[in-house]
């Protein structure tokens, strides 16, 4: 088509000054602009299209990282869910009444019942990313991330008030144990659990505070990782169906 129009501009410069080139001409100059236009927007098209690529690229590998994430945070979430299922007779032993200095004698693990727990720490490497992503915006979100974002958003929020409270609760046992009772510098060093054992065989305020971390182990804590193991598989799902399409 450029060869054409450059025969044309050589007819029309070797022709006389008239009306009729002047008209030709212009539509000489029209055409060549109507060329360029086309010439443009082909350009503009190709380079969206090979943005377009280079932005799913990214995007495949940010979700790449996000399904390693939450895989490693499961496994993470069924260590500490058969924690909770090995404890759990345990609980209902020392909230029946049951536990005497016997068992806890042949038990040691039994006398940190409520002294230590396993917490979660979730992988955020991948949603970071995605975050950060330069293309990424509210108005340009495709489905699946605007789902991954409300997936870490939520579960971010409620994971971590309900770790904090399971800490808190630990920290206020640990301070009144120390501030109340003479047992605590032995047993908080190991050098001695007599004191703690009896304590804990005879007092209600120790049951009490058994039954707190039952509440926020078995009715919180519990429900909120199955939650999150749920909703994270389906997550990883809908991920990699994307990545392999």
């Amino acid at each position: 088509m450029a060869k054409l129009f450059n025969k044309i501009r050589k007819n029309l410069v070797s022709e006389k000054p008239s009306v009729s080139r002047t008209s030709k001409y212009l539509k000489y100059a029209i055409g060549e602009i109507v060329l360029v236009v086309i010439g443009i927007l082909i350009a503009l098209s190709i380079n969206n299209w090979a943005e377009s690529k280079k932005e799913d690229k990214v995007l495949k590998n940010i979700y790449s990282v996000i399904v390693k994430d939450l895989k490693n945070d499961i496994n993470d979430i069924d260590e500490i869910l058969k924690n909770y299922e090995d404890k759990k007779p345990v609980f209902n032993k020392v909230l029946d009444g049951k536990m005497t200095k016997e068992d806890y004698l042949k038990c040691p693990e039994c006398l940190r019942l409520i002294t230590g727990y396993p917490d979660l720490s979730l992988d955020v490497r991948g949603y970071n990313l995605l975050n950060n992503h330069k293309n990424i915006s509210e108005n340009n979100k495709d489905s699946l991330t605007a789902n991954i974002v409300q997936f870490y958003t939520e579960q971010l929020y409620e994971i971590n008030i309900n770790e904090e409270q399971k800490g808190e609760d630990f920290g206020n046992n640990y301070q009144y144990w120390k501030n109340n009772y003479s047992w605590f510098s032995d047993f908080a060093t190991r050098r001695n659990t007599a004191g703690f054992i009896e304590y804990a065989v005879n007092s209600q305020d120790y049951k009490n505070r058994v039954g707190m971390q039952y509440l926020i182990n078995y009715d919180v804590l519990l429900l909120q990782y199955a939650d999150f193991k749920k909703n994270a598989e389906n997550l990883i799902g809908r991920i990699e169906t994307k990545n392999t399409n």
